[in-house]
C-alpha cells in the first residue's frame, strides 16, 4: 500500500511549477485533457489524483512525477489488515512450516511490531528450539492451540487464551507443544536508541542457542 501524500503541499507545488512555466489553468487542461475544475481542485488540495493524472500533469509541466511528489509523504493514521491478509514471512521461532504474518508491515518507523505466529507441531526429538533475545519488551497471546515458551531457564506451558508479557532481552523461544497447529499474537516493543528508533521486525542481537534441546511433544 503506497504511503499517502500531503495534498495541500502537492497542490501548492503544482501551482508554483505551472506559474514558473508561464502557463494558465486553461493552457494546462487543454494540453492534458483535464477540466479546469479538476486542476483547480488539485491546486487547492481538494483532490487526490491518480498516477495517470500525475503523469499527464508532469508531462505538460515538463517535470518528473518525482518532482511533484518528492518529500510529500505523510505518516498514515491507521493501517487496516483484513483477516489472513498480513504479509507472510519466516517465523524464526522454529524451522519447518512455521511462519509469521506481519500485521503492520506498511507502517514504517513504527514503535511496535505486531505479528501472528503460525506454529506447526513439534517434530520427533532430535531438533532444537531457536532461542532469541530482542531489545525491549514483548507481549504474547495464544489465539489457538498449545505452545511452550522457553524463557531463560524456565519452560512455561500456555493454552488458548493465555498470555504473557515479558522482558525480551532475556533469551526466549516458542514451539507448538500440541498435536495441531498453534497461532500466537506477538507484539514486540523496540525502544529508541541514540535518538533513532530501531527498525521494527529486527532484533539488536539474535543468537540461536545451540545447546538447548526442544522438549518432546
Amino acid at each position: 500500500m503506497p504511503m499517502p501524500i500531503n495534498l495541500a503541499d502537492l497542490g501548492r507545488r503544482a501551482r508554483a511549477i505551472r506559474i514558473a512555466r508561464g502557463l494558465t489553468l486553461e493552457e494546462v487542461v487543454s494540453r492534458a485533457e483535464f477540466t479546469v475544475s479538476w486542476l483547480s481542485k488539485l491546486e487547492n488540495g481538494l483532490l487526490s489524483p491518480s498516477l495517470e493524472g500525475l503523469v499527464k500533469l508532469s508531462d505538460v509541466l515538463e517535470c518528473g512525477v518525482d518532482e511533484l511528489v518528492e518529500g510529500l509523504s505523510v505518516r498514515p493514521q491507521h493501517v487496516v489488515v483484513r483477516k489472513g491478509q498480513g504479509r507472510i514471512g519466516n517465523s524464526g521461532e522454529r524451522s519447518g512450516d512455521s511462519r509469521l504474518e506481519q500485521l503492520a508491515a506498511t507502517w514504517r518507523g513504527r514503535g511496535m511490531n505486531p505479528v501472528i505466529l503460525h506454529l506447526t507441531p513439534s517434530q520427533p526429538s532430535g531438533g532444537r528450539s531457536t532461542v532469541t533475545s530482542l531489545v525491549g519488551e514483548r507481549f504474547l497471546l495464544v489465539i489457538a492451540g498449545n505452545v511452550q515458551l522457553q524463557y531463560g531457564p524456565e519452560r512455561i506451558d500456555l493454552e488458548e487464551g493465555d498470555s504473557v508479557y515479558l522482558d525480551a532481552t532475556i533469551p526466549h523461544g516458542l514451539h507448538c507443544s500440541g498435536r495441531s497447529k498453534a497461532k500466537v499474537l506477538s507484539v514486540s516493543i523496540e525502544p529508541a536508541r541514540n535518538g533513532a528508533r530501531i527498525p521494527s521486525g529486527k532484533s539488536a542481537r539474535r543468537r540461536p542457542s545451540a545447546g538447548v534441546p526442544r522438549p518432546r511433544s
